[in-house]
């Protein structure tokens, strides 16, 4: 008999905790089913009636309608890979008290990293999981590192990110000034400063990988504070998919993913980004050597491989 998993999430669903984990699903004998919130609560509801399980991605349900869903659903799992307990401005008791509510009403909580799985240990003890953003390794082609005049260092974020750009812009301007690096930015929309020297390429889905594998650095510039310690890593692991060695600060997730000096390099001040940075760029051997370990940790880590079948085992034991 067919068992039926709807999921639920907002109008853009993050591919990355959801649809990847379908055929993983399937495989257990899931039937799948994916609604946004473009759907009237009433319309959601009729669907959370007809399932075995109710996966809810990073919603906060209202005082209102979280009860009447936890009436309805035979099982939740709640899952969040952002600090959405908080938000992006800070501190708030209305999310607080939100999030606390969904933490209690879900049969199972995925959490993304460990600060997120910390905060949901704030509100019970059983239960919780930590599931990474993982990738699936095997759309990921291994680059191919060669000595080059002008290597490329590289973003990738949606537009709402790239206030993390702008706070290394200096340093960046000294490079390209310095003719040490190209520098590409890949985004959904082009950055609000300039920079003379800066490349930006517009985010296409189809055409991800193949952009990415123009980087030789990868980079993810973060600041040390609430939002940030919540990010889950994806652009960190996607360089490191691709063999690239990637320069990051030591907050949140990157701490989990990296191994300094091994897969990838945690630095701190801009004067530390700009010591290995001139390293990487002057020794393809290194940047060879960072991208194969870093490789190897996503493969074992971080991969679709690895994670689809415990996701789905998770949900399928409830």
């Amino acid at each position: 008999m067919k068992k039926r998993i709807l999921f639920i999430t907002h109008r853009n669903p993050q591919g990355y905790r959801i649809q990847q984990y379908f055929p993983f699903l399937e495989k257990r004998g899931f039937e799948v089913e994916l609604c946004t919130t473009e759907s009237t609560f009433l319309q959601l509801l009729e669907r959370v009636r007809a399932a075995d399980v109710v996966y809810i991605q990073r919603l906060l349900l209202s005082s209102l309608k979280l009860p009447v869903m936890r009436k309805l659903a035979k099982r939740i799992v709640f899952d969040y890979d952002d600090a959405i307990m908080y938000g992006a401005k800070g501190e708030s008791p209305t999310r607080r008290r939100k999030f606390k509510r969904m933490i209690a009403a879900a049969d199972a909580v995925l959490a993304g990293n460990i600060f997120l799985l910390e905060e949901a240990k704030r509100h019970r003890h059983d239960a919780l999981h930590y599931v990474p953003t993982v990738v699936d390794t095997g759309e990921y082609p291994v680059k191919v590192h060669e000595r080059s005049v002008n290597p490329v260092m590289g973003w990738i974020g949606s537009s709402s990110t790239l206030r993390y750009i702008r706070d290394i812009k200096g340093l960046i301007a000294s490079f390209l000034k310095a003719g040490q690096y190209s520098f590409e930015v890949v985004a959904d929309a082009p950055p609000d400063f300039e920079l003379t020297g800066m490349i930006f390429r517009k985010w296409e889905k189809e055409k991800e990988k193949a952009i990415l594998l123009n980087f030789d650095i990868g980079i993810m510039p973060l600041t040390d504070d609430t939002w940030s310690r919540g990010k889950c890593g994806l652009k960190l692991i996607q360089y490191m998919a691709l063999g690239l060695p990637s320069i990051t600060n030591p907050v949140g997730a990157a701490n989990e993913i990296i191994t300094d000096g091994v897969d990838g390099f945690l630095r701190t001040k801009l004067e530390e980004w700009e010591t290995v940075a001139k390293e990487l760029a002057a020794d393809p051997d290194l940047r060879r050597k960072v991208g194969k370990a870093a490789r190897e940790t996503v493969e074992e880590r971080y991969s679709l491989r690895v994670w689809g079948p415990r996701v789905a085992e998770i949900i399928d034991s409830l």
